[in-house]
Formats: C-alpha cells, structure tokens, sequence
C-alpha cells in the first residue's frame, strides 16, 4: 500500500499559517474591560437615585390625588425601568387597613422578585404619621440595591393653602429586608 507522503516544506507551510491564525484572531479578539470599585459605586448611587426619584414622585402624585395612599413598592428592573407593586390600588380606600401586614405583603413581594434575580433593586414607600416627638407629617422611601445598600429616605410635608409641600429628604442607615443573604432569608 502506497502511503501519501505531504512534502517537509509543504507541512510546515500548514502548520505555520494555522498558528498564524490562531496568534491574530487572539489578538483581535476584544479585551475585556475591568470594572473599577469607583465606577460601580458611581452606578449604584445613579440606580438608587433614580428609583428614589421616580417613587417619591409616585408617592406626591398619590398623596396630591388622593390625600392618601397606603404602602406600595416599586422594582428596578435590569433594563432601567420602575415596576410597582401594589397590595392596595391607588384611590382604593385605606381606612381600615393594617399598615404593618400590607408593608409586610409589599416587602414579600419585593424579595421574591430578589430572590429570583429579576430586580437590581427596591423601594418601599409609606406615609409615616408623626408622633408626639415629630411634628410633621413624613413619606418614607426604604431603599435597597443588590449590592448591599440599604437605606431610608425621609421626606417631610405639609399641606398648605397652596398644595403639599414637601422638605428635602434625608437618609438613615436602614437594616435590609428584601435583599437578603442566604443565611438572613
């Protein structure tokens, strides 16, 4: 039987070009960019912002519209959208509720989309009625971000002559509830 014998310079002409090969398509290949902690910090504070933003906005338009407004939540989505979630529609009346089962429904509901990945973050929003310590009325905003970031955000109002107005919000350092790890849940 007659073997096929390739010719010396002819295989090493093959094996040369495909190394060559190899060596430029890994060379073009696109260089993964690293992601600093500053950038990522950066990112977070920006989400957290904007969710504050749109569920304060949320919460006046509900106060302004119906003079109340029981405990609802709200979802940032990873494509950048808000998504509410609601125990009590809008306009439904509140008279009645408990406060602390709703908070709890609307916090469940929010940890279960958590859990699943489907959100970068939460918001739970709620009127909190002063006290004999606070003389003013107060929307709070528990925000939380995947990352670990949890916060309160504290926002005073008044209705006056001339509508609701409202103070500029302040954070407190808030114990997480929906972005659990896998011990806490």
């Amino acid at each position: 039987m007659k073997k096929n014998k390739i010719p010396l310079v002819l295989a090493t002409t093959l094996v040369f070009s495909c190394v060559g090969s190899f060596v430029s398509a890994e060379e073009s290949a696109p260089k993964q960019k690293v992601v600093t902690g500053e950038q990522l910090a950066t990112e977070i504070r920006h989400n957290v912002q904007f969710l504050s933003g749109k569920s304060l906005m949320k919460a006046k338009a509900l106060l302004e519209a119906y003079g109340d407004f029981a405990p609802f939540g709200a979802g940032l989505m990873p494509d950048g959208s808000v998504k509410y979630v609601w125990a009590i529609k809008p306009g439904e009346s509140t008279e009645g509720i408990n406060p602390v089962l709703v908070l709890n429904a609307v916090r469940t509901a929010l940890r279960t989309q958590a859990d699943s990945g489907r959100i970068l973050g939460s918001a739970v929003i709620y009127r909190f009625a002063p006290d004999s310590e606070q003389q003013a009325n107060q929307i709070n905003i528990e925000l939380e971000y995947l990352t670990g970031f949890a916060r309160v955000l504290g926002t005073h109002y008044q209705l006056t002559e001339d509508g609701y107005e409202y103070t500029e919000g302040a954070f407190t350092a808030y114990e997480p509830r929906v972005f659990l790890s896998g011990e806490e849940g």
